[in-house]
């Protein structure tokens, strides 16, 4: 019996590919995109305040220079770009959570508010 693909199923293998590197180069960095998912509403919308999950999930990505690292390599991770992530707005997440940035610390061209 011969085996045929079909566009739909190699697209989803593509797909499924594409994730599975994306998930594994953001957890080689220490970093982990999914830790973002309760920061989402509060990452488009500067109104928003960020929920007690998403301030304790930025918290946990470490404290000063390493934290605000991983903070600013996940904002351009391709999950956060197709999810509407405006950065501008997701760098302000750490000092509406009361978190600590090191002084004068830019992320994509920003100064993040309160550094």
């Amino acid at each position: 019996m011969k085996l045929q693909a079909t566009p739909a199923a190699a697209m989803c293998m593509v797909m499924l590919l594409v994730a599975s590197e994306m998930l594994v180069t953001s957890q080689a960095a220490g970093c982990d995109i999914f830790q973002l998912v309760p920061c989402m509403s509060a990452s488009k919308n500067a109104k928003v305040v960020p929920s007690k999950q998403c301030c304790t999930n930025i918290a946990n990505m470490g404290k000063g220079l390493p934290g605000a690292k991983c903070l600013c390599s996940l904002l351009s991770h391709p999950l956060a770009k197709s999810n509407g992530v405006v950065p501008r707005i997701a760098l302000g997440i750490p000092q509406k959570c009361r978190i600590a940035v090191p002084k004068g610390f830019v992320c994509q061209g920003i100064r993040v508010p309160g550094s």
